[in-house]
């Protein structure tokens, strides 16, 4: 059976995401795919956005212009918006 892709991001020689028409988001890198539903997908990309902020805090930290990492609260232990995904 033949399922309906629509491209959301490629970048040429890295990768690419596609969402599914059954409702999965695929994450191509290299010969690896990860597949996550709708609502994982969006939790992931939180996760790699808040990476993304420490790697830059932790860098100007390293050139002594200071910053904090961002670490969830136990008040965001649970996400109302994807109960299904629990925080680390």
């Amino acid at each position: 059976m033949h399922c309906d892709t629509a491209l959301l991001a490629r970048y040429d020689g890295f990768g690419s995401v596609t969402r599914c028409g059954h409702g999965f988001v695929h994450v191509q890198l290299g010969q690896t795919t990860l597949t996550f539903s709708e609502a994982q997908y969006q939790r992931f990309v939180a996760m790699l956005a808040d990476s993304a902020a420490n790697f830059e805090m932790q860098r100007l930290a390293r050139e002594g212009l200071g910053a904090e990492t961002y670490d969830h609260t136990e008040s965001e232990g649970q996400d109302a918006e994807y109960p299904d995904i629990l925080p680390s």
